[in-house]
């Protein structure tokens, strides 16, 4: 093969001018000889202005004294072995001073002695890094950053003050020393396994953790980890929440909330179902036993009574759903039955609003899905009754049926009531939600309906979806596993 003769001074020479950075070379004596481009950008002096000075003239005043000393000791400990990077501070031409990484290297020519020193204005840097520390230290949690081998590189304040170490103490330490000794095995391996796929988690990803204290007492913790890529490797951003207090308000939360619980069951429920069964029976007394007065007086007890109690219920249910989660037993239902019955059951009520109640089903179509068939009328009662309750006199309710092509089996309910604003479409499904026109045109309810709807149509594996848009009514979508699938 046939190499080509380069000059080696002209390759010397660019070499040395598209160096990034400042590049200085010295004699034996300390004198520099040759010099960049860069030098005027780093120290404000133009690199053949600088040849011929002493090389302490880059030197802060407070250090150039002592400055010859350590260069005769560069040369006497390391010969012809370059010297890594040095973190120093030099001055520019107007005095003013920076913090540098230097690189030194001794060069050996025609039995001279040179010395080759690479400096770059790291200021950005140090800027940057400051603003950093400034950000963990601001941080409310524990915060601690760890390399990728797990070795603890920072740590604020916070760190100190929950886990009881002294400032510094933790830097080097592997960072299971913050993990309960029962863990840190299997920690090690979900570390590494971190690092080799690093992503952002967030607090709160329903993992039990715990950390230790110095003192070897132990908390319960949330922990988020965020990855930071660097030019020495990647570095993982531990963020560390003692949710101790959180556990014991949640504790005592639950224990009032079966306390009542027991309560509503047994002071309000009873109560009421037996209010309900007595208006039963005073209804069917003959007519000469009972006035038309005395009758549509006992009617709107029997009403109130039983609104009071489906609230009753609700709340129970939706109670027992954030404690417990609902379980429903899957079988073939065929949701156009269900449907019907829960218009039967509205159709008193429609009438009486008069609302026209229609029901659309796809002619021919399978319309079976995997349900419980009593959760699901649940579902279709809270929304036909939604619909009704805000449909105005005149209106229509229409609830369509289709099966869809991916398997699912689709239930429309639309009405011809005010419709909602995107705020209001966005906060339907929150607990005890009421629409601002629900408040104002005193529409009956709890805010109850549509969360448990969403709660039994998830549990089906299912999903529901409000379109709404304000004069144009309220659709309620929702798309359940067809039996077939």
């Amino acid at each position: 093969m046939e190499t080509r003769a380069v000059d080696d001074g002209r390759l010397f020479a660019g070499v040395f001018e598209a160096s990034p950075d400042a590049i200085v070379v010295t004699d034996a004596g300390g004198v520099v000889v040759a010099a960049n481009s860069r030098c005027q950008a780093v120290f404000g002096i133009d690199a053949d202005a600088l040849v011929g000075r002493p090389v302490e003239t880059l030197v802060p005043e407070a250090a150039r004294a002592a400055h010859p000393q350590r260069r005769d000791r560069f040369s006497r400990t390391h010969g012809q072995r370059p010297m890594g990077l040095l973190q120093l501070a030099a001055v520019r031409a107007d005095g003013s001073e920076f913090p540098a990484e230097i690189s030194l290297a001794r060069i050996d020519v025609h039995g001279e002695t040179y010395v080759c020193a690479t400096v770059r204005d790291v200021t950005e840097r140090r800027r940057q890094e400051r603003q950093f520390r400034e950000l963990i230290e601001a941080a409310p949690d524990p915060t601690v950053i760890a390399d990728g081998s797990g070795v603890i590189v920072m740590s604020n304040r916070q760190v100190e003050r929950v886990f009881g170490y002294e400032p510094g103490e933790l830097l080097g330490s592997p960072v299971e020393r913050l993990v309960p000794e029962r863990f840190r095995e299997r920690h090690v391996g979900q570390r590494s396994g971190y690092v080799g796929a690093p992503v952002v988690r967030g607090m709160g990803q329903g993992r039990e953790l715990y950390a230790v204290r110095k003192d070897g007492t132990e908390f319960p913790v949330e922990v988020s980890l965020s990855p930071i890529e660097t030019d020495d490797g990647l570095l993982v951003a531990a963020a560390v929440r003692d949710v101790t207090e959180r556990r014991r308000i949640q504790e005592t939360a639950d224990r009032i909330r079966e306390e009542f619980l027991a309560t509503v069951s047994h002071e309000l429920r009873t109560p009421l179902t037996s209010i309900v069964g007595y208006t039963e029976l005073l209804g069917d007394l003959g007519e000469e036993e009972m006035g038309p007065q005395a009758r549509r007086m006992l009617q709107v007890i029997d009403r109130n009574a039983r609104r009071e109690l489906r609230l009753v219920n609700d709340l129970l249910t939706l109670a027992r759903l954030q404690e417990e989660g609902m379980e429903v037993t899957l079988a073939p239902v065929d949701l156009e039955e269900v449907v019907r019955a829960a218009v039967e059951d509205a159709r008193l009520a429609a009438r009486g609003r008069g609302v026209d109640v229609v029901v659309e089903p796809a002619a021919g179509e399978d319309l079976n899905v995997l349900g419980d068939a009593e959760r699901l009328g649940q579902v279709v009662g809270n929304l036909l009754g939604n619909a009704v309750k805000f449909t105005p006199p005149g209106g229509r309710v229409v609830l369509a049926l289709d099966a869809g092509p991916g398997g699912e089996v689709e239930l429309r309910v639309t009405d011809t009531g005010p419709g909602m604003g995107p705020e209001e479409v966005a906060q339907a499904f929150d607990r005890l939600y009421r629409a601002p026109s629900a408040i104002r045109d005193q529409v009956p309810g709890a805010g109850l309906g549509l969360p448990i709807a969403r709660a039994v149509v998830e549990a089906h594996g299912g999903s529901i979806q409000v379109g709404s848009e304000p004069g144009t009514g309220t659709t309620v979508t929702v798309r359940l596993p067809a039996a077939s699938r």
